[in-house]
């Protein structure tokens, strides 16, 4: 009899076990995807709240990274994403890689970078990435292959300032001289591109290029030491490649006003603007900088979901500002 009874034990118990273990995978089998059992949990993605995107310009003065900044700012919000700006107070290599390390401290999923020096920050970059930081370029890359970059075709701007440079060169009649170039810097390379450029226009033409000139991203440098240096050595034309550069060249043609030559500058902002309304400045190269900001802040977004982020290497464009179009440019 006892025999019996332990018999019956053990099969009941068995039948116990055994139904517990098929109503167990019965339940996750039919668990649906969205669940938080699902695939999206298990593929480790963050909702939209929980991404947090941080901007690292070269600094935070140019109205061209306040611009950058703004489109960064629209696309965070229209994601729902945490984002800040980090900017050091003027271009320095130390002074981004110091705020490129603050940034992977905070422990930011995406990373959006205007690099200083495409060389001196490319190993920081990869310590970023390896720390699973998505990077994305905005304005100017480094050496390192990041998610995205976007960027304006430097050359091929600068390209256009040079030919817009010839074209009022013979509107005056001054058929040859002496051009002068105020860059901001000889080691980034938006810097150098937009100088390479800018010479290539003049291949060929009866106009001289002298030796470039840094302004190093200020107004004052830009227009004494560059700007009425070049002036005083009798040069026909002055281009600033970056926003304080084209300031400086303004402020020095309107304090030479019996220089007869064409200035031509890079950014738009207020103050270039107005120095191409009252003739200072011939023109100015514009660009989209709060495309950029858009665009590297949606790339970085979509790269931390884990999500397709199409092209990945955006060239945002560039127009020619004369009289006639400075108020398409103005801030609305």
């Amino acid at each position: 009899m006892k025999k019996k009874l332990l018999a019956a034990i053990l099969a009941l118990t068995m039948a116990i076990s055994l139904g517990g273990c098929q109503t167990s995978e019965s339940k996750g089998a039919s668990e649906p995807a969205g669940s938080a059992a699902g695939t999206s949990e298990a593929a480790g993605a963050k909702s939209a709240a929980d991404v947090s995107i941080i901007l690292v310009t070269m600094d935070g003065l140019d109205n061209h990274w306040v611009n950058v900044n703004k489109g960064a700012e629209a696309a965070a919000k229209e994601l729902g994403c945490k984002y800040q700006w980090m900017a050091p107070d003027k271009k320095d290599t130390a002074l981004q890689i110091e705020m490129l390390n603050n940034a992977v401290a905070a422990k930011c999923d995406g990373l959006v970078v205007a690099a200083v020096d495409p060389d001196a920050i490319t190993s920081t970059l990869e310590g970023a990435a390896k720390a699973g930081v998505k990077i994305v370029y905005a304005d100017s890359t480094a050496k390192f292959d990041a998610v995205a970059s976007y960027t304006t075709d430097n050359y091929a701007a600068a390209k256009k300032a040079g030919e817009q440079m010839i074209k009022g060169l013979k509107e005056k009649g001054i058929t040859s001289g002496n051009i002068g170039i105020v860059a901001f810097s000889n080691a980034t390379q938006t810097s150098i591109d937009r100088e390479k450029g800018f010479r290539d226009a003049f291949e060929g033409s009866p106009y001289k290029l002298l030796e470039t000139q840094y302004g190093n991203s200020e107004v004052a440098a830009s227009q004494g030491a560059a700007a009425e240096n070049f002036i005083s050595q009798g040069v026909v034309g002055l281009y600033g490649n970056n926003e304080p550069g084209a300031v400086g060249v303004g402020d020095a043609v309107a304090a030479n006003k019996s220089w007869k030559g064409v200035a031509i500058g890079f950014d738009a902002s207020e103050t270039t603007l107005d120095l191409v309304e009252n003739g200072s400045l011939y023109s100015i190269i514009a660009q989209e900088p709060s495309k950029m900001g858009y665009g590297a802040v949606t790339a970085a977004f979509h790269a931390v979901q884990g999500k397709d982020i199409g092209e990945k290497k955006v060239d945002t464009g560039s127009t020619v500002v004369t009289k006639e179009n400075t108020g398409d440019f103005r801030a609305k």
